[in-house]
């Protein structure tokens, strides 16, 4: 794409459609640009500033908080700097999930946001709120780690996932952003043969040389891709949602001779860390982040505290993954991951072929008030989910899960819904999206 174009999306069209939408991903662009030519020292001040101002609001504007500081005979002046945290204790699911109410800020109508739900496949999911300033900093710095491969804002790339599942058509504002982002949409759960054959020829003739997705559903696709001799080179696979294995990674380069970025992200946590050097994340400045109970260079539960959520406020939020944190890496001004534990997810092969990638299906259940599920695969056919009912669950929307979920495993499976009163979670606390026995 010429400089030219690139220009006129980048500083017109775009910020056009980011107001629309209320959103500010370019004004962040050009922060994070800025920042990163910063010293550790000043990246450090401006966290700090941040944590006094979020903390401030927290304190004023929460049930929880007030509360909570009031009990604890702290107040927010007590907490200036990030290493001040400590003195407050870890919050997780179970809490966010017991106090959600008082969680929200009273001014929470001056405040833009989106309401939001984690997903259930690991641990309790977890209904939250984010606000459009946390929104425009992760999609600015998306725009700020892409270019950094070669790719240039509003070149053509596929997008692997599962933001083609349903058919409910966007705002105008988001329609527009899409367009310019030049995003060709494509179902990344079931991947066989015959499909991957189709997106093949979709890359080819429009000639796309960005891929984005899961990285079990590129994996797949490369692996078809190599499997069949296929001629496809690509400039750059970003990767996303599940953890990049070195098998999936090293499939993944020689299918399209291209170099891989992973993205890691919590969005409940607030947390971005984009893979700039193999196995080297930073994480995005808007979030604070903390390790416990590891030994020295070793993994330990990750922690954030996201600075710019002053829709839902989570000061040392514990979401469920280990990492190996650096606060002193090299030449990198701010934190960074070394090693990410979590995120993986089994693959489902079926006997018609299919082949079923798991982060999807939390978009799929979706629609229904399922509060956890699991699906287990008891043979090439047979399959059977596991589902804890919400509160509000319509027993009567059991033929529309069963269509929803064989429209992708196929209609010749056999499925099988149990509904249980809980889940025994794993050694690790958590549960995966796929057990395959």
């Amino acid at each position: 794409m010429s400089k030219i174009r690139e220009a006129i999306i980048l500083n017109f069209l775009f910020p056009l459609a980011d107001k629309l939408m209320g959103t500010c991903a370019m004004k962040w662009y050009g922060q994070i640009k800025l920042m990163n030519t910063w010293s550790k020292e000043q990246i450090d001040n401006w966290q700090n500033k941040q944590l006094q101002a979020f903390i401030r609001h927290a304190y004023d504007n929460t049930i929880y908080y007030k509360n909570l500081f009031d009990e604890l005979r702290l107040t927010p002046d007590d907490i200036k700097t990030k290493e001040d945290l400590k003195k407050l204790p870890i919050i997780n699911k179970d809490i966010v999930n017991k106090n959600y109410e008082n969680l929200i800020p009273s001014n929470i109508k001056q405040i833009r946001y989106r309401k939001a739900r984690t997903g259930g496949t690991t641990g309790e999911p977890m209904r939250y709120l984010c606000d459009e300033n946390t929104w425009g900093y992760v999609t600015g710095a998306k725009i700020y780690a892409w270019k950094k491969t070669g790719y240039h804002y509003a070149d053509k790339f596929v997008a692997l996932g599962s933001s083609s599942l349903f058919s409910k058509k966007p705002s105008f504002p988001r329609r527009i952003y899409d367009k310019m982002r030049n995003e060709i949409a494509l179902n990344g759960i079931n991947l066989s043969d015959e499909i991957c054959e189709c997106y093949v020829e979709i890359i080819k003739k429009k000639k796309v040389r960005f891929l984005y997705g899961y990285a079990a559903s590129l994996y797949l696709l490369a692996k078809y891709v190599d499997t069949n001799g296929i001629d496809l080179k690509m400039d750059v696979v970003f990767t996303t949602s599940e953890k990049l294995t070195d098998i999936y990674r090293e499939k993944i380069i020689k299918a399209f001779h291209c170099k891989v970025m992973d993205c890691y992200g919590a969005k409940d946590a607030g947390i971005t860390a984009f893979e700039i050097e193999k196995g080297i994340y930073p994480i995005s400045y808007n979030s604070i982040a903390e390790t416990l109970n590891h030994k020295e260079g070793g993994s330990g539960k990750l922690l954030t505290t996201n600075v710019l959520n002053y829709a839902f406020p989570l000061i040392r939020y514990e979401f469920g993954d280990e990492a190996v944190l650096s606060n002193n890496y090299k030449n990198y001004n701010g934190q960074v991951l070394l090693d990410i534990i979590g995120r993986s997810s089994d693959v489902i092969i079926l006997k018609n072929g299919n082949k079923i990638t798991g982060p999807g299906f939390t978009v799929l259940m979706k629609p229904f008030d399922v509060e956890a599920y699991q699906i287990r695969q008891i043979s090439d056919r047979e399959i059977e989910l596991d589902i804890l009912p919400g509160e509000s669950f319509d027993k009567n929307q059991e033929s529309i899960i069963f269509d929803e979920v064989l429209r992708f495993l196929g209609k010749d499976c056999i499925l099988k819904i149990i509904y249980v009163d809980k889940f025994e979670p794993l050694k690790n606390g958590k549960r995966r999206y796929f057990m395959v026995e």
